[in-house]
């Protein structure tokens, strides 16, 4: 019965639109088209309109983080010149500060009134922001100084305070995405399904974009000017930014009144009976709503509390398994992250090639969000991530197929080998030959060498003798022997970034399908903690991955991570599908193929979408009664489809 409910309830919600333009259509005809809004007057309506506050809060705060988030491991880098310590610090800091602390600031969401929850968030995050710019320009300013001074420990001083405030300020962006993203727009919709869908597609698109953009725009800056320049400009951007978010908040929070309305933690809904209102035995219902005052222990644990009780909540929710679903995707080097650049970079891709496959991938995933609320609207909600999420693991087998194609440099037998001391490892003096060179007793050298198709070839040439061995692809530059290598080495990389970027689409299809699907069942009182142990989920994964590099970090050994990728890929969309077949009842309709298979019922055409609605109510028709239906019927088809 749940899922029967479920599926009318998708099935109204596709059908209003349909109802509603009718009655427009209708309504014009009536007035007559001389009435309609010009462009001008429709632009001005939109501008004025609270979706357009939202988009400009949105971009703007998105814009700010993106830039930030480019900047910051520059900025680190630029402190500790060499060497890559900080900047893993500082990930690893915020990794753990998202997992440990993020059912914590949900729950803390969840308690705190709606405007006063987001302008904190944004104050702090800003503000950390600003703070931690001008400690960088003054410790580039006076750097010389800071250095010399307390042998160093003042210089370490600066950088440990440049951590804790980058990682407050993601905190505290957590906790504004959380308001703005996951609860303001959902009381925004007021219910309309169809509008939810556009304003998740749309703040996504934004996202994208600003990650895009926005690190091109602190880049230049950074380049042509000064790191000082940069710092000293995101300073200024995020105190602008936050007076005019500030201001944008207060507008949308008047505009909408539904905002100040909020379900308090704790909470409950009636269940038939309300003993609130019944006036004839007020000293029972004090008595039943008097909590024991908390413990010395509650209030010694009182955080440890908050985050097992908001884990716990989180896996309550009928929706659990998608959410975890999602988090699975995280744990995947099948993306644009520096991973995956810095792989593809050593098979030979150059800074270009690199560059362009990261802005097809970024467009391909804003494609994506266009193409969500139609098909939503269309298939509905679960359908469409079933769609998306087939979509993404079907096309992230070319990946796989790489691992094994001619240019890889996989090895599965890399570690076991007695030793991986290859030729391109010992140092040839001039004018001397391998004749007058005594090699290791664990390195043999063959006096021919094959490459096979899946081992990437690199020359090494001495004076008097040139001999190609395999290489490791980090002990040797491979853009300087790009030239030398024939195109068919090239396959092993060009299936396995046209998988990563084609991917893209489904991937922030099945994203944005998750994330409405929260939006909708998880309970206002209960709507931050969720997407607070969502978010340390995500991170969690993420984490994972690196730590899975520092493992492996041969190339050689990349495939492992690859099909390792995949199967954390496939694994995910196997959870929001048991998910999908818990509510719905079924997964696909296995009855209209067997109709098709049957004698007789050639004439009957069957689409795509019938196989996934469902069958119709009524036999398969001759071709004769069928062209007769066709004049007679009506061109809504979803009247026959299966609930």
């Amino acid at each position: 019965m749940e899922g029967g409910e479920e599926e009318l309830e998708e099935e109204e919600q596709r059908l209003r639109p349909e109802q509603d333009e009718e009655k427009t259509e209708e309504r014009l005809k009536k007035k007559g088209h001389g009435e309609q809004k010009g462009c001008i007057d429709r632009t001005r309506d939109f501008v004025q309109s609270t979706t357009f506050l939202v988009y400009t809060e949105a971009t703007l705060s998105t814009w700010g983080d993106r830039m930030w988030s480019f900047a910051v491991a520059l900025f680190l880098i630029e402190l500790s010149p060499g060497s890559l310590r900080l900047t893993a610090v500082y990930g690893f800091s915020k990794s753990c500060a998202v997992l440990l602390l993020g059912a914590i600031i949900g729950d803390w969401v969840d308690r705190t009134a709606r405007l006063t929850a987001v302008r904190i968030a944004l104050v702090v995050q800003n503000g950390s922001v600003v703070l931690c710019s001008v400690v960088l320009a003054l410790t580039l300013v006076y750097r010389t100084q800071i250095q010399n001074s307390q042998g160093g420990w003042l210089m370490t001083l600066c950088q440990v305070i440049l951590i804790i405030l980058a990682v407050v300020a993601i905190l505290a962006g957590q906790a504004t995405r959380i308001c703005l993203n996951k609860d303001w727009v959902v009381v925004i919709a007021a219910g309309d399904k169809e509008k939810l869908a556009k304003l998740n597609a749309a703040m996504r698109r934004i996202d994208l974009c600003s990650k895009i953009l926005a690190p091109v725009v602190v880049a230049q800056i950074m380049t042509f000017v000064s790191m000082l320049v940069g710092a000293l400009f995101i300073a200024g951007w995020n105190v602008v930014s936050m007076v005019i978010e500030y201001y944008l908040y207060h507008r949308v929070y008047n505009s909408v009144p539904a905002l100040a309305v909020k379900e308090k933690k704790g909470d409950k809904k009636d269940n038939g009976k309300d003993k609130d209102e019944d006036p004839e035995n007020p000293a029972e219902d004090e008595h039943v709503q008097t909590k024991p005052p908390p413990t010395c222990f509650q209030k010694m644990f009182k955080p440890v509390l908050t985050l097992v009780n908001g884990w716990k909540t989180y896996f309550q929710q009928a929706c659990f398994r998608a959410g975890l679903g999602l988090s699975f995707l995280y744990m995947t080097f099948l993306g644009f992250d520096n991973i995956m650049v810095g792989f593809v970079y050593t098979q030979g891709l150059s800074e270009l090639a690199v560059s362009l496959l990261v802005a097809a991938g970024a467009l391909l995933g804003v494609a994506g969000t266009f193409i969500y609320p139609p098909l939503r609207k269309k298939v509905g909600l679960h359908r469409t991530g079933l769609i998306s999420g087939t979509l993404h693991w079907s096309i992230l087998v070319l990946c796989v197929a790489s691992v094994w194609a001619p240019g890889s440099p996989f090895d599965p037998f890399y570690y076991s080998r007695t030793s991986n001391v290859t030729l391109a490892d010992v140092t040839l003096p001039p004018n001397v030959t391998l004749a007058g060179v005594t090699l290791p007793p664990n390195v043999s050298l063959p006096p021919s060498f094959t490459p096979s198709s899946n081992s990437s070839v690199f020359p090494l040439s001495s004076n008097e003798t040139t001999l190609t061995t395999p290489v490791d692809a980090t002990t040797a530059s491979p853009q300087a022997d790009s030239a030398h290598r024939p195109l068919w080495m090239y396959t092993s990389v060009a299936l396995l970034m046209t998988g990563v970027t084609l991917g893209r689409i489904g991937l922030w299809m099945y994203d944005l399908t998750v994330t409405q699907l929260y939006q909708e069942t998880v309970e206002e009182n209960h709507r931050g903690v969720v997407f607070g142990v969502q978010n340390s989920l995500n991170f969690f994964m993420d984490m994972m991955h690196f730590l899975l590099v520092i493992i492996l970090p041969a190339p050689e050994t990349f495939g492992f991570l690859i099909l390792l990728s995949f199967l954390f890929t496939v694994s995910g969309h196997l959870l929001y599908a048991s998910y999908s077949r818990q509510v719905r009842g079924h997964l696909f309709h296995f009855d209209l193929l067997c109709r098709m298979c049957k004698p007789g019922s050639s004439h009957k055409i069957v689409t795509l979408a019938e196989l996934v609605e469902g069958p119709g109510t009524q036999e398969p028709l001759t071709s004769s009664e069928n062209a007769n239906r066709q004049e007679d019927s009506t061109p809504n088809t979803e009247e026959n489809s299966s609930v």
